[in-house]
């Protein structure tokens, strides 16, 4: 398998969240040519397997990509999939078509030496829109591990804070700026601002400190003239899971004072399935004792595991009751951003170190 060209393919095919079909296609064609049993289900996530002996080790990560603005902001086109000094550009060659690309390459090798044990690709949809596609395979898939390929720079992850977005909306008395008003409820907001400067949340000893920060402020109406009926304060929220979700929101509650604490809910239509859910992406934080770490640890010959900064598919993934590790080419700093690319050393090496992986946790085969 030309792995190079097969990710150039994908960096081509345009997939923006709920949208994957394009990358779908040149995944699914690549799986078969490998003669790998596939479907795909109802929310439109691929799935590829190999029978064979011992646990089932899955490999995965999400087919779709951000959008990637201006196409002028780019050093090359962002769809076109140019190498350019040693390194593979374009909109998802980090996050993260450069990890699928390697998986399917590794799944060739695995199987050209006739690897025993049984091991999947699962590639989901809609990651970037709060893991509809992910949710979804959770309840049908049961591997012992997943092998989660978000770019990490090639170091084993086991990790991340969760996040959450509580609103904070405080209500007035709508009128003419002209005119003396008690009940203007940005009055209420700039206290709750001011109470959060102080909020301290603590610290998670696994994932580290707790952050909220407000994030945007929207008025209703919105004219320089009129006191405002309405006012809403944003914050963003990144938590462990000693403080979880519940302790964020209490003390975001204390800051609000007398306005109201929301958390709004997100519909994502991916394939035939309508998915809801709060704005509430949990965190994951496999134990470093973990024997399953400590066997992929060795493998890829690292003493330690980190944490991403973002959030993942992790914690839906990890319902099924599998193991969640993380492993992917990349620099997540360039994740999102116009100068996203990646070095061709870096996605060779991803291929050999998925391979790795599956036969050190399959090895029971």
């Amino acid at each position: 398998m030309d792995a190079l060209s097969l990710l150039v393919d994908l960096i081509r095919a345009e997939s923006p969240s709920t949208r994957e079909g394009p990358a779908r296609e040149v995944l699914e064609a690549a799986l078969r040519a490998l003669g790998l049993d596939v479907e795909t289900d109802a929310a439109g996530n691929l799935y590829g397997k190999k029978e064979g002996a011992g646990p089932e080790i899955s490999l995965t990560g999400h087919m779709d990509v951000v959008p990637a603005g201006e196409a002028a902001a780019w050093p090359v086109p962002p769809f076109s999939g140019a190498i350019k000094d040693g390194a593979l550009w374009g909109r998802g060659a980090v996050d993260m078509k450069g990890a699928l690309a390697a998986m399917v390459a590794a799944a060739g090798q695995l199987i050209a030496e006739r690897f025993p044990g049984t091991f999947s690709l699962l590639f989901v949809v809609a990651e970037e829109v709060g893991g509809a596609g992910s949710r979804h395979a959770a309840s049908w898939v049961r591997p012992a591990v997943f092998v989660l390929g978000e770019p990490s720079r090639l170091r084993l992850m086991r990790g991340h804070r969760g996040r959450i977005e509580p609103h904070l909306v405080f209500k007035g008395h709508q009128g003419h700026a002209a005119l003396e008003n008690r009940e203007n409820p940005l009055f209420a907001l700039g206290e709750a601002l001011s109470r959060l400067r102080g909020l301290d949340l603590g610290s998670d000893p696994d994932t580290g400190k707790n952050t909220c920060q407000p994030t945007q402020v929207q008025v209703s109406p919105n004219a320089i003239n009129v006191v405002p009926g309405r006012a809403e304060l944003t914050l963003d929220c990144r938590y462990g899971p000693q403080v979880g979700a519940k302790g964020v929101l209490e003390a975001a509650r204390r800051a609000a004072g007398r306005g109201e604490v929301v958390v709004p809910e997100l519909a994502v239509r991916v394939g035939s399935v309508e998915a809801r859910y709060p704005f509430d992406f949990p965190p994951y934080v496999l134990p470093a004792g973990d024997p399953w770490l400590k066997k992929a640890l060795s493998a890829l010959d690292q003493d330690a595991a980190g944490l991403w900064p973002f959030t993942t598919d992790a914690p839906y993934l990890a319902e099924t009751g599998a193991r969640v590790l993380g492993y992917g080419p990349g620099d997540p700093a360039l994740a999102h951003t116009t100068e996203e690319r990646l070095p061709l050393s870096e996605f060779e090496a991803a291929i050999g170190g998925y391979a790795r992986l599956v036969r050190a946790l399959g090895g029971e085969a």
